[in-house]
Parts: C-alpha cells; sequence; structure tokens
C-alpha cells in the first residue's frame, strides 16, 4: 500500500532456519530477490544444528533491517518495465468465459481499474499496510 514500506521487515529480522532457509535456497535457484538482498544487508550468518547430521541443518542470516529496506527499495526501483504503484486493492475484476469465472484485473481505492491476463494474491507480512 505505502511505497516506503517495501522491505519492511518484522521485529526479527532473521532469514533462514530449517524450514524457511529450504524456502529461500529454492527462491534463489529460480533467481529471487530475497536471498541477493539478505546476502547484501546481513551482518550475522551460521548453520543451525551443525552438531547433527546435514538433514537438520540449516542456514540463518541475521540482516540490518534498515539496510535490507532500502537495498530491496533500491533494487526494485531499478527492474525493467516494473511500475510500483502506491494504492489499495478494492476487489477483483472478474469476468465470465464459458460458464468459469475468470480474475482478470483488479479495481484499486483510487477508482482506477487495471486489467491484467493473470493477478497474483499475497498478504505479505503486515496485513494492516
Amino acid at each position: 500500500q505505502k511505497l516506503n514500506t517495501i522491505g519492511e521487515m518484522s521485529c526479527n529480522p532473521s532469514f533462514g532456519g530449517i524450514g524457511k532457509g529450504q524456502l529461500l535456497r529454492e527462491i534463489d535457484a529460480l533467481d529471487g530477490i530475497a536471498p541477493k538482498i539478505c546476502d547484501m544487508s546481513g551482518i550475522h550468518f551460521r548453520v543451525l544444528n551443525r552438531r547433527k547430521g546435514p538433514a537438520v541443518w540449516g542456514l540463518r542470516a541475521q540482516i540490518d533491517r534498515d539496510q535490507y529496506k532500502k537495498n530491496m527499495q533500491n533494487y526494485m526501483s531499478e527492474i525493467p518495465d516494473l511500475t510500483i504503484r502506491e494504492d489499495t486493492v478494492e476487489d477483483l475484476v472478474i469476468t465470465q468465459d464459458k460458464n468459469q469465472s475468470i480474475v482478470s484485473g483488479l479495481y484499486l481505492g483510487s477508482g482506477e481499474v487495471i486489467h491484467s491476463k493473470s493477478v497474483i494474491i499475497t498478504t505479505g507480512t503486515f496485513l494492516k499496510g
């Protein structure tokens, strides 16, 4: 909703662990952004459960919250053909095609309608924006 909250982290500024660490490695393999920004913003990196077997090792990075937010905003602003907008999605544009409902866009709080071939819905970290 607000441009200045892009990259905002919760009160626990860490990425990784046993479960989320695996997810981050998968995101990294797909050339995702979050692991890159973690590398740029990390202040402490460690392997959890090192005394146990490799199946339960978990990579974790402590992140500088301010640096992560700054690096994420800079990175996002430089992606070609990406327009970042500050607005609220109020509703989905639903169209009918052969007895099938299709999400084909968004109604914004500003009154604008954005039409699209696809819409990805996420809640983000902070549900109140």
